[in-house]
């Protein structure tokens, strides 16, 4: 290996995957001027130009020609406007990522709470239950030693 070359970190590797992944999506091409003509993309303002510049440019007065599609946004883009796009669109992959984690562990966190709270009624009823069937023993005690007490006393009468 020469001392130029150098190993990509897992940093980029997980940036270009991620990248990548969001391209799948967004599948960005690029646009051809010949099979504009030809295969027109849904016409929003102008396809030849770039239709998020395109927005802007009555306050700017800058026009740039696009030279990306993103097909599933349907927006014709320049390479400036692509580049804020797909960073754009990273960003939201990781906030939404983020935002998916931190739903996991609360539905996680509620299930713990829900499996302690189950146990604890288990435990209630069964504690409850014990407590009814011993003062039923004992009333069923109390009540045998009241009829043979009773039975004892007309039999000594």
């Amino acid at each position: 290996m020469k001392k130029d070359e150098r190993q990509p970190s897992t940093d980029d590797n997980d940036t270009f995957f991620l990248f990548f992944l969001i391209t799948l999506r967004h599948i960005l091409n690029r646009i051809l001027k010949s099979t504009m003509s030809i295969h027109p993309k849904t016409p929003i303002v102008d396809d030849s130009y770039c239709q998020v510049c395109s927005l802007t440019s009555s306050i700017t007065g800058n026009k740039r020609l696009s030279c990306f599609l993103c097909e599933h946004c349907h927006l014709s883009m320049c390479y400036d406007c692509f580049e804020q796009h797909t960073t754009k669109l990273i960003d939201e992959h990781l906030q939404l990522e983020k935002r998916f984690l931190q739903l996991t562990n609360l539905f996680h966190n509620k299930k713990q709470l829900f499996l302690t709270f189950k146990e604890h009624c288990i435990r209630s009823v069964n504690s409850t239950y014990d407590e009814i069937i011993n003062d039923l023993e004992n009333l069923r005690n109390e009540s045998i030693n009241y009829v043979k007490q009773q039975f004892n006393d007309t039999e000594v009468s």
